[in-house]
This record gives structure tokens, C-alpha cells and sequence, in this order.
């Protein structure tokens, strides 16, 4: 494979009650901070106003794609779609908006991993409660066994924050909660098992700003109707 494979880290952005510049800022400083070079940032905005797209514009930097996303406004997985939709790299770096990376060298490592045979990447992680500024719940990456756990909403790997992934891949739009999870599986019965940063170097922000925090009365249905879609889509 090419050894200095092109990079695009994927964004799906929106307001974040107010928050979304401050997370996007850090994010992406995370990634200009890389010391491998072959990086595009992409970023499908699902903002109701021109916070993000103003901010950008004042960063003035030609590796930074910003689109503007008007279509199914509120879901992650059409906003995600939309930035790796629009990209031109080799290989998919997932980012949440209020996410990022820690070590210059992490996207480095990540391609070092690709350059030893793995079709794709995962990264472990720690979690950053925006609100409290605690540390919590730091994971190394694993599937088990035939990974159909994922497929029940059990998932030992993390967000899609922690993936490097082919560039032909998308989000299931069909799924609603467990897109994650969804993304995971079929990525590991396509290309089997993948390789794994056992360090913690992504950085997932949690807090009451998260969509998934706020829409806390719909998990239990959405985690449900999920489940029942990818049990018809990966029959035994």
C-alpha cells in the first residue's frame, strides 16, 4: 500500500449549546498539531447559525474543506456522511466535534499500523466530562469472539472518534443510536479483526451538551428498533 497514505479527518459539526467553536477549535488544533503531514480536515456543518463556518474562515488554511450540511439536520450519521462524502483521501479519520486527539504522533502511529497489514484502525480512549473536568472510562479497543455483541449494542470499542477506516465506508443512515456499533461490526466481518493503538489517544468529550444526553428519553427505543434492524440485516 502507499506508506504516506492521504488522511481525512471527517467532522460532523453543530451549535453544541453554544459550545460548537470552542469544541471545533480544539479539534482542530489536535489535528494541525500532527506530525504526519498528509491530512485534510473535512467538515459538514449541521449549524443553524454561522459560528463554525465564521471561524473556520478565519483560519484561512487550505488542508480545511468546510460544507455546509442543510439536509437531516440533528442526525450524526447523515452529517458524517456528508464529510467523507466530499473527501478525497485514502483512508477515513472519524472525529466527533467535541473530540480529540492527544500526541503529534498519533495519526503517525495510526498509519504505521495500516503499513503493517491492517485494513483499518482503532484507537483506545479516555473521556473528558467537559462539565466537571474529570477524567473517566479509559478503554483500549477490543471485539470478541464473532463481534455480533456489537450487534446488541455492546460496545467494547468506543465512538466512531477512536476509527481510521477505508474511504468507501459509511454510516448505516438507517441506524439511529448504535451507529458505532453498526459501523464496527461490519467493518470487522469485511476486513477482519483491526489493528489497535494501545494507548489512550483520542479524547471523548461527555457532558449535558452531547446530543445523545439530551435526547436520553428516546435511547431505550431507538437502542431497541436498532437492534431489531441489524438482527434482519446480519442474520445468523
Amino acid at each position: 500500500m502507499n506508506h504516506t497514505p492521504k488522511i481525512s479527518v471527517c467532522i460532523p459539526t453543530y451549535e453544541a449549546n453554544g459550545r460548537g467553536v470552542e469544541f471545533l477549535s480544539k479539534n482542530i488544533t489536535s489535528i494541525l498539531e500532527q506530525s504526519y503531514e498528509n491530512i485534510e480536515i473535512v467538515i459538514s456543518d449541521h449549524s443553524k447559525n454561522n459560528e463554525i463556518e465564521k471561524y473556520v474562515e478565519s483560519l484561512n488554511n487550505n488542508k480545511i474543506v468546510y460544507l455546509r450540511n442543510s439536509e437531516n439536520i440533528g442526525w450524526p450519521a447523515h452529517n458524517t456522511n456528508n464529510a467523507i462524502k466530499n473527501s478525497s483521501g485514502d483512508y477515513i479519520k472519524l472525529m466527533n466535534l467535541d473530540d480529540y486527539i492527544e500526541g503529534p504522533d498519533s495519526i503517525q502511529l495510526m498509519v504505521d499500523l495500516l503499513n503493517q497489514g491492517n485494513k483499518w484502525v482503532i484507537s483506545g480512549c479516555k473521556h473528558l466530562n467537559y462539565g466537571t473536568g474529570e477524567w473517566s472510562n479509559p478503554i483500549i479497543p477490543r471485539i470478541e469472539n464473532d463481534g455480533r455483541h456489537l450487534l446488541l449494542g455492546i460496545n467494547y470499542v468506543g465512538c466512531p472518534s477512536v476509527g481510521l477506516i477505508p474511504r468507501e465506508e459509511y454510516f448505516d443512515p438507517e441506524v439511529i443510536y448504535m451507529i458505532d456499533c453498526e459501523l464496527w461490526y461490519r467493518m470487522f466481518i469485511k476486513y477482519g479483526y483491526p489493528g489497535v493503538l494501545k494507548d489512550y489517544r483520542i479524547v471523548i468529550g461527555i457532558g449535558d451538551h452531547t446530543l445523545t444526553n439530551q435526547l436520553v428519553s428516546k435511547h431505550s427505543e431507538w437502542l431497541n428498533q436498532d437492534i431489531k434492524y441489524c438482527q434482519i440485516k446480519y442474520p445468523l
